[in-house]
């Protein structure tokens, strides 16, 4: 799976890293990834990462999108394809 540094992708990473609830609109292996890079972080980030979730929230999605930016790269986003 390929990593973005954009913060659009690092939210969305922080969203379905497994905590609190992931979207199941992304493939597996996006989810799976997403679990893996949260799992990865130190504990600085993963304190970030969680900052981010609650931002978004509450709401925030500017602060949501600002803290997640500092985070590493994290998995590119992957939906799955629509229903035909």
């Amino acid at each position: 799976m390929p990593l973005s540094d954009d913060p659009g992708d690092k939210l969305k990473a922080c969203l379905n890293s497994g905590w609190p609830d992931p979207d199941l609109d992304f493939t597996p292996d996006y989810l799976a990834a997403c679990e893996r890079w949260f799992a990865a972080l130190s504990p600085a980030a993963r304190n970030t990462a969680v900052a981010a979730i609650a931002a978004y929230s509450r709401g925030d999605e500017v602060a949501a999108l600002e803290l997640a930016g500092i985070l590493p790269p994290a998995p590119q986003v992957a939906l799955l394809p629509p229903d035909e």
